[in-house]
């Protein structure tokens, strides 16, 4: 009896559990074509789009604005002087903001447009993280580069308008990245070097720089009287160019070395950045015309063959 009752309560159990069971609903084909040509699909998609564009346009504003603003600071020091640290100053943060800029606002961008559709950015930027690790190790260079920019540009040891030596070649900084630095050489060439490479260089635009002219004279000069002509040749040129110069007297160093035609004498001063150049030329103009006017002779090179008795045949 009892076996009779709990086979009874399990077949209206099993009946019960059928009857309120959702029926299974089937997708035909016919469906899936209404959903793809119905109206809310196509404003999904506009809305999608539209989405897309405004993101875009927004980043591009933004850069925009960022130029425009970084470059109405800039044009504030557009008159002061080259070396100027203000003028430095504006034109390597312009740079740097511009640059920086561009590798922050478009990776946000498409992570937006990524969302924007939809797609699981989280997952994503978890993949990307691990990814990255093996690209990292493809470029280190690249790393590289850009770490040393970092550093090289909170270190203050280089700004735009710094004359700086790079192995052989001397030029003007132009631009200054984080991940690259444009030198512009005297001929005109530009050097695209990349921050790691930046390793050893020479900057002659910080603090003073020294005007060095060597001149040669005869051995059979008077190297004494040479000497005070040079003093007063380097004290004129100073107390007419005062804004240049960082010292009130020249630097005479005497005899430097003796080459084959003449004497090596050095005369130095000590000017302001950038300025070494002009006054090692307009130094050997007065130099020369001094003199011209003195009777000092500047040997050029020569010669002297000693003949042997018996050694010439007729």
């Amino acid at each position: 009896m009892i076996t009779l009752q709990i086979a009874a309560l399990q077949q209206e159990v099993v009946a019960d559990s059928v009857t309120t069971a959702p029926p299974s609903e089937s997708v035909s084909p016919i469906g899936i074509v209404e959903q793809i040509t119905s109206l809310a699909t196509y404003e999904s998609i506009g809305l999608t789009l539209a989405r897309v564009v405004l993101i875009l346009f927004l980043a591009r504003v933004l850069l925009f604005v960022i130029d425009r603003m970084m470059g109405r600071w800039a044009r504030r020091y557009a008159e002061a002087a080259a070396l100027d640290p203000n003028r430095q100053r504006a034109l390597t943060v312009e740079g740097l903001v511009r640059s920086s800029a561009r590798y922050v606002v478009w990776p946000i961008a498409l992570i937006m447009v990524l969302s924007a559709f939809k797609i699981d950015v989280a997952a994503l930027l978890a993949t990307a993280g691990i990814a990255s690790l093996a690209i990292g190790f493809g470029a280190q260079t690249l790393v590289k580069d850009v770490i040393a920019g970092i550093f090289l540009l909170f270190d203050g040891t280089v700004a735009v308008g710094d004359r700086i030596g790079v192995g052989k070649d001397y030029g003007v900084v132009e631009h200054i990245g984080v991940r690259l630095i444009k030198v512009r050489k005297y001929d005109g060439e530009l050097l695209m070097v990349p921050a790691g490479e930046l390793r050893v260089f020479g900057n002659t635009s910080i603090g003073f720089t020294r005007a060095i002219v060597d001149v040669g004279i005869s051995y059979g000069q008077d190297v004494a009287e040479v000497m005070e002509i040079l003093d007063r040749i380097g004290r004129d040129w100073i107390e007419g160019h005062r804004e240049l110069c960082l010292v009130d007297e020249p630097e005479l160093l005497s005899i430097m070395g003796f080459d084959d035609s003449s004497v090596r004498v050095r005369v130095a001063f000590m000017v302001r950045p950038g300025e070494q150049f002009a006054a090692e030329r307009d130094m050997k103009t007065q130099i020369k015309l001094v003199f011209d006017s003195k009777g000092v002779e500047i040997p050029f090179p020569q010669r002297t063959i000693h003949l042997e008795k018996g050694s010439v045949s007729s």
